[in-house]
């Protein structure tokens, strides 16, 4: 159940806040800090103090340890004392909101805010007071992050302001943020239908110029042909809907260019699945072959890349069963030769081992490959 925020539940958030951090700072979460700031930096500059403090924020509160578990998790499991509703609060903060917030307006000791990235309105505070607010001005833009107290939202880690004159800038975050953690757009359940929308339309494109949803090219070719796909796509939207053909520029940007150990593969499948999305398997040939005939397991290459499949988490799941279910009864012998399971059967153990191989997968709500940009952001991209 939502708390009413007053001064006193701020003032208690601001002390969970600064115990929480100092409980993070104990030496033995330094390595693990040290590998999230190598993934952040590359290595090749050093952040400066708000990046590291937003980092530090984000590790603190969402980066799960190799126990899985969150600080912020631990920290409630070290503190008995605290109270039910401290708890649910302090666990809570998992669920942050970042990003470019644009300004509305003040309404009493708050701030009223929008994401550009989900296009939701938050009513934020701050554990400091309000006086927090006063350079926060109407159409200016917040690069911070929120965690919820109680029906409210709160300040957490740095901000920074933006203003108004450099909408631009914060215009590009935000689609960035909408482009690489598709996630923060999907807060929106308007945006996640949208998205689910526009994929299905998408993979019908798809069947149309490939006369199916799964293709298998050489690789050479691969790049080659996802480009003349997306170009089949822009043509056809340019072609439905003026409001797009105005902004041209926006469909004439980029298609996302495949990494080099699929474009050197013999094959490459590119699968379109309703569910799943747009993806793109290497040496697919090879895995169609062994589900054909299991016997070329015997070889390394065969059975090396058919495990493969089995066990890696870009492959999903769809994958192995739209081969197997070509014919189950060689997906059995397959799996009894790759295994070394003579009882295995597919009809009856496929499932369990696919949840077993991809159990990450499984935990993962399915969630389409498509980010739907504002029609603020879709204009301001149309410009760039």
């Amino acid at each position: 159940m939502l708390m009413t925020v007053d001064d006193a539940l701020l003032d208690r958030a601001g002390e969970l806040k600064r115990d929480l951090v100092a409980f993070s700072r104990q030496p033995r979460y330094d390595s693990a800090f040290s590998e999230v700031l190598a993934r952040h930096s590359d290595g090749s500059e050093l952040l400066d103090e708000h990046r590291l403090m937003m980092l530090w924020d984000y590790f603190v509160l969402e980066h799960r340890l190799r126990n899985g578990r969150t600080i912020v998790e631990q920290f409630v499991d070290a503190h008995a004392e605290l109270s039910r509703q401290e708890r649910e609060m302090l666990l809570g903060w998992r669920d942050v909101v970042q990003g470019p917030f644009e300004v509305q307006h003040r309404d009493g000791p708050a701030l009223i805010v929008v994401n550009l990235v989900d296009d939701l309105t938050y009513r934020v505070r701050s554990n400091m007071g309000a006086s927090v607010f006063r350079p926060m001005l109407r159409r200016s833009f917040l690069i911070t992050r929120l965690v919820p107290v109680g029906d409210e939202w709160m300040l957490s880690g740095p901000t920074s302001v933006l203003r108004p004159a450099e909408r631009d800038a914060a215009y590009r975050l935000a689609v960035e943020m909408s482009l690489h953690t598709p996630e923060a757009v999907y807060r929106n359940p308007e945006k996640l239908a949208r998205a689910w929308e526009i994929q299905r339309a998408d993979r019908q494109r798809f069947i149309r110029f490939f006369g199916t949803d799964l293709v298998v090219v050489p690789g050479d070719q691969a790049q080659e042909r996802l480009n003349e796909f997306h170009e089949f796509c822009r043509d056809e939207v340019l072609r439905s809907t003026p409001e797009a053909a105005r902004r041209r520029s926006a469909s004439d940007a980029p298609v996302v260019k495949l990494p080099p150990d699929l474009v050197e593969s013999e094959t490459v499948a590119l699968i379109y699945d309703e569910e799943d999305g747009l993806g793109f398997y290497a040496e697919f040939g090879l895995v169609e072959a062994a589900f054909a005939d299991p016997d070329l397991v015997r070889r390394r290459r065969y059975r090396e890349r058919a495990l493969s499949y089995l066990h890696d988490d870009s492959v999903e799941p769809m994958v192995l069963r739209r081969l197997a279910d070509r014919d189950p009864d060689k997906a059995s012998l397959l799996f009894r030769r790759l295994l070394k399971r003579p009882r295995f059967d597919w009809a009856r153990d496929g499932e369990e081992l696919l949840r077993t191989a991809k159990a990450d997968y499984f935990a993962r709500v399915p969630r389409p490959r498509v980010s739907p940009l504002s029609e603020r952001l879709a204009a301001y991209a149309g410009r760039r």
